[in-house]
This record gives structure tokens, C-alpha cells and sequence, in this order.
């Protein structure tokens, strides 16, 4: 079928051409169906191929049918006499305003972000400088010539519209042949307006001359915009062409600001020409004019080039915001989570900032049960210092302050050297009982860290988010774990109790408060738990295990003194587990050597039992006593 309407399509117009040219005294019943059978295959294909943005080729189609309409007005006025001659030229010169009104509308929503054309930055840019070169050429060239020759006003105003009409769409189809010069819809499109631009010109000229002969082949052209303009509309790639698709980032380059500052640096200095070609009179007045002018145009380029600068920075920072939240996201340790801190600051300040980065970890100058700090948890974080006072944040307002590095502690200003001010975002701690003074510290000048503070500021309450999510994770495992290990290791004698690094207890089973005789509390330190006396043999068994590499057990026995002052004599074995996720601790095992051989005695007795008859078991037992 569309196949056929092609044929069809092709056939009539070739004859209605042919009497064009062969015919020139029916012009006008002509052209007008030359234009009807054009608007009509642009309806067909909206109608057909159902494009999914409808109104480009809507205005495509009106484009059509007003110069349609120009053209038979035109040929029926050059045949008319008195006043409806006067009417109908008239009539025609307004379709022919509306026609490059509509068409310049159409091809330029053709250029939104589509399939064929995703950025039509670049074609405004061209375009501009279009209209700029037709400009100056019109002030320069054309309006001097344009001096001498005898035409009204109004018809001057109407071939510089037809020109600038003209040039626009030929310009806008010419960069979408550039884009998708295979596509045979945007192909067609592209010979139609050049075909009519080439016959507006040769009308301009022989205006200018002898006049304006119809039936040329100056009209050739305006023959190929209706032909191609229907033939683009009856092939299925129109449907393509409006297809709406999401536009890319873009980011406007410094060359692009140049090109809109000479453009708008045109008409000043045109007006300066102007003046001096103007004479003394006007030339005072017209350099005022052209000065003012241009300063106001420097101006306002120069604001609009600190917004594009600072949106392009915060581009820049809302990008590295989004890597650093996916980074802290997949981390699953502390050091990742440094990692990515030392990876993002360096990325959301400027480029070629000079930056100084110092993780403080705040210490309790008098450590002792909740107080104390985790060292290992912050061991891979790298610049850093441990201090023993609170940092200058005041966290009821905000997470982050910007300070004079003068004003810091002097342990801290010793450390990140002369740079001038010092941002400090506090950051959470990876235990619960951390404190709560442990920062990030970044150094550089006062106005780089005060455009930055935001920025960085919320990477901290990322990384704290991170951090307190692994913290919730590890002890939502450590409550598993110790759930688990508690009713395993609750229906045995054995007693199991795992000490951090820092000393405390993070983990102990119910076995230990029957053998040691107290019980022991989580995150208290072991030595609350024994005898002072006893203390040194503990000590130098998580020595010993700790400077296994291997993990293997250490064994001992001990006598250890319980509160009330008895003694149970234990046998223990620790193990080094601190690398083991979920452990992070030494393991020791305790078990009651007391019980054991009662146990192993039992086991004597009732095999003693269940000896064979005949023998003495009296002096068995007696034996084995």
C-alpha cells in the first residue's frame, strides 16, 4: 500500500509539473494543486505512520499550504487589474510571511532531542552565526544597494524576510542531513528547502533587474519543495524523525561563550560603522550608543559565564557526590570507608587545589569502660592524630565549621601545616561507645572549603551512615553468634569467653559465671573480672596466642581464686581470632579439671560395673582410686 500511494503520489505531481511549464496560463490551478497534493501526503503519513510527535509535521503541513496559497494569489493578481490586483498580491505577500513563520516553527521542533538529533546546541550555535553573517552582510552590502532602487518599503521588509526565512530553514535541514545524512526522510526535506531558497533568490534578482518571467526554470525549485516535502511525509522514517528521546548531560565549553560574546558584540559594532559612515552629526551619539551597548553585552556575558562556571562545578560535585555514595555503599570496613573519604575530598575540591586530609580520633585523656576507643577499628585511617578534647563543631546546627587553622588545638595545627583555614565535619564511630569528637579535617584556602563545605559535609554523614550501617551489621552477627554459641555451649562443662584487642569482653557463655564465680558483663574489661593475683597468667596467655601467626591453641592450667575466696583449678585453651569476621577477638575455652576427673572416674566405675564375672571388683575399684 505505501508503495502504491508513492507511485501515485509521483505520477500526478509529475504531470501537474509538466503543466506548469508547458501550460504557464493556468499557473495558478497549477501550483494550487501542486500544493494541495503536497499537504495531502503529509496528512496521509501523520495519518499512516502515526509519528509520536504530531505538530512539527502539522506545521510542515501549514508551511505547504500558505505558500500554496501565496503562489495562487500571486498568479491571479499578475492576471487582475485595480483594486483586486492590489488585494491579491497583498494576500499573497502575507502567505508568504505565514509560510516561513510556520516552517521555520516546524523544522525547528524537528531539532528537539530526538533519535536523529539528540543536542541542538550546536545548530542554535550555527544558527546564530547565520543570522549575525546575514547581518552585517544586509547593513554592509545589501541595504547600500538596496538604497537605490526604487521599491516601497514594505516589499524591502518582505525580501528580507524571505532571505532570512529562507537561510533559517535550509541551515536547520542541512545540519540534520549532517546528523543522519542517510535518513531519505531528512534527505528529502534538505533538496525541498534548498529548492525553494534557490528560487526565492532568483526571484530577489530578477526583482532587482528586469523583472520576474514566469514559467522559468527559476521555479524549478519551488516544484522540488512540494515534490520532496511529500515524498519525505509518505516515507516511514517520518515517524523516526519526531521520535522524543532523554537528552544527555551536556556541558557548555568556554568556546561556545566566545561564540555567543562575538555574536552579541555585532550590533554595537554596527552601530559604530554606522556612525562614523553616518558623519559628524551622528557620530557622537551613535558611539555613545555602540559603547553602551557594548559594555552592557560584556557584562552580561561575563554573569552569564560565572553561572556556567558554577553550575559546572556543581555538576562536577553532584557527580563526585553520587561515585562517593556508591563507593561507601559496597564498603564493608572501615578502611574502605577511609578510602573512599581521602578519594572524594580530593575530588569535590577544584581541580589543582592544594589540600591537606587528617582523620582525628578523639581519646578520652582517662580511658576506662565505654570511654575507650577501639584502635584497631581506626588503624586504617591514615593521616591521622589522636587527641584527647573535643573539636570545634557545633553539632546542633550542623555537622560541619569552617575554622582559622591558627585557632585549632596545637597538636592539630602542627600537623596540617600552613594552609590557611581547616573545614572539620565530625564522623561517627565505627563501635557505639567511640567518641563522638572523631572528625575530618581538610585544609585549604577560606574560599575553596567555604563553596565545598556542603559538599563535604554530606560525605561525612555518608560515611557516617556507612559506618553505623557496618556497626549495626556487626552486631546484629554478634548477636547471632552469641545466641548460637549460647546454646551450643550452654548444655556443656566448657566455658567460652572472647576478648577484644582493647581488652573487653565481647562475648561470654553461661558456663563462665559457674566456674569463675562472676559474671562476666559485655564490654567490660577482663580485668574486673579476675583476681589481681591471677591477672599476670591471663596476660601472658593472649600474649602468647597473639603472636601466633597460624592460629593455633595455647594451653594452661590455672588455679584461679573466685570472690568468695575458693579456688577451681581450670583448664584453658586461646586461640587468635581476631582476623575472623565475626570473631575479631581471642578465643579462650575454659574448663573445669576438677569435674573432668570426676567425670573420668565415673566412666571407670561403670565399666568396673560391667566387667566380666569371676573377677575381684572390689580391688579393681581399690586400684583405680
Amino acid at each position: 500500500m505505501p508503495r502504491r500511494v508513492l507511485t501515485g503520489y509521483l505520477a500526478v505531481q509529475a504531470a501537474l509539473g509538466v503543466a506548469v511549464f508547458a501550460a504557464p496560463a493556468g499557473a495558478a490551478l497549477w501550483w494550487g494543486l501542486i500544493g494541495v497534493l503536497s499537504v495531502a501526503a503529509v496528512g496521509w503519513g501523520i495519518r499512516r505512520h502515526r509519528p509520536p510527535r504530531r505538530h512539527p509535521w502539522l506545521l510542515l503541513a501549514g508551511g505547504a499550504a500558505a505558500l500554496a496559497i501565496g503562489d495562487v494569489c500571486y498568479e491571479l493578481s499578475i492576471r487582475a487589474v485595480g483594486a483586486v490586483g492590489e488585494t491579491l498580491a497583498g494576500l499573497a505577500d502575507v502567505a508568504y510571511l505565514a509560510t516561513f513563520g510556520l516552517l521555520a516553527a516546524g523544522v525547528l521542533s524537528l531539532t528537539r532531542t530526538t533519535v536523529a538529533l539528540r543536542d541542538r546546541s550546536g545548530m542554535l550555535d550555527t544558527l546564530v552565526l547565520v543570522l549575525v553573517t546575514g547581518l552585517i552582510t544586509w547593513t554592509l552590502v545589501v541595504a547600500p544597494l538596496l538604497a537605490d532602487v526604487d521599491l516601497p518599503a514594505p516589499e524591502k521588509a518582505l525580501r528580507v524576510v524571505h532571505s532570512i526565512g529562507g537561510v533559517l530553514v535550509v541551515v536547520v535541514m542541512l545540519r540534520l542531513a549532517a546528523v543522519a545524512w542517510r535518513d531519505p526522510t531528512v534527505i528529502a526535506l534538505t533538496v525541498g528547502a534548498t529548492g525553494m531558497l534557490v528560487s526565492d533568490v532568483c526571484y530577489a534578482v530578477a526583482e532587482l533587474g528586469a523583472g520576474w518571467q514566469a514559467g522559468g526554470p527559476a521555479e524549478l525549485g519551488w516544484y522540488a519543495f512540494y515534490l520532496s516535502w511529500g515524498v519525505a511525509a509518505l516515507h516511514p522514517n517520518m515517524a523516526r524523525l519526531a521520535t522524543p528521546v532523554d537528552p544527555r548531560p551536556q556541558d557548555i565549553a568556554a568556546m561556545r561563550i566566545g561564540l555567543v560574546t562575538l555574536t552579541c558584540l555585532t550590533v554595537p559594532v554596527l552601530l559604530a560603522i554606522q556612525a562614523f559612515l553616518g558623519g559628524p552629526a551622528d557620530l557622537s551619539d551613535g558611539l555613545v550608543a555602540a559603547a553602551a551597548a557594548g559594555l552592557t553585552t560584556l557584562l552580561a556575558v561575563t554573569r552569564v559565564a560565572d553561572s556556567v562556571a558554577g553550575h559546572r562545578d556543581a555538576v562536577h560535585r553532584e557527580r563526585s557526590l553520587r561515585a562517593a555514595g556508591t563507593r561507601l555503599l559496597s564498603a564493608t570496613t572501615t578502611v574502605e570507608v577511609a578510602d573512599a573519604l581521602r578519594w572524594s575530598v580530593a575530588r569535590l575540591l577544584p581541580p589543582k587545589t592544594r589540600h591537606e586530609l587528617l582523620f582525628a580520633i578523639y581519646r578520652p585523656a582517662v580511658e576506662s569502660g565505654a570511654d575507650r576507643v577501639d584502635v584497631e577499628a581506626w588503624a586504617g585511617w591514615q593521616p591521622q592524630v589522636v587527641i584527647g578534647h573535643r573539636l570545634p563543631v557545633d553539632a546542633a546546627r550542623r555537622r560541619s565549621r569552617v575554622v582559622p587553622t591558627r585557632l585549632l588545638h596545637p597538636e592539630l595545627a602542627s600537623r596540617l601545616g600552613p594552609a590557611p583555614a581547616t573545614l572539620v565535619a565530625t564522623l561517627a564511630a565505627p563501635a557505639p561507645s567511640a567518641g563522638s569528637g572523631t572528625a575530618l579535617l581538610v585544609t585549604a584556602t577560606d574560599g575553596v572549603l567555604t563553596a565545598s563545605q556542603d559538599a563535604i559535609e554530606v560525605l561525612a554523614a555518608q560515611a557516617a551512615l556507612a559506618l553505623h550501617r557496618m556497626a549495626a551489621t556487626e552486631e546484629s552477627a554478634r548477636r547471632d553468634r552469641d545466641r548460637y554459641l549460647n546454646l551450643v555451649a550452654g548444655s556443656t562443662g566448657d566455658a567460652v569467653m572472647i576478648v577484644g584487642s582493647d581488652g573487653r569482653i565481647r562475648y561470654a557463655s553461661p558456663p563462665c559465671g559457674q566456674l569463675l564465680g562472676v559474671e562476666p558483663q559485655i564490654l567490660a574489661d577482663w580485668h574486673d573480672v579476675l583476681h589481681p593475683d591471677d591477672q599476670p597468667q591471663l596476660a601472658r596467655l593472649l600474649a602468647e596466642a597473639g603472636e601466633r601467626d597460624d592460629g593455633s591453641a595455647v594451653g594452661a592450667q590455672w588455679a584461679l581464686r573466685r570472690p568468695d575466696g575458693s579456688h577451681v583449678l581450670l583448664e584453658v585453651r586461646c586461640r587468635d581470632l581476631r582476623q575472623v569476621q565475626g570473631v575479631r577477638g581471642l578465643v579462650l575455652t575454659m574448663s573445669d579439671l576438677a569435674d573432668q576427673r570426676r567425670r573420668d572416674s565415673e566412666l571407670v566405675r561403670r565399666r568396673l560395673d560391667r566387667s566380666a564375672p569371676g573377677q575381684n571388683r572390689r580391688s579393681l575399684r581399690h586400684r583405680f582410686r
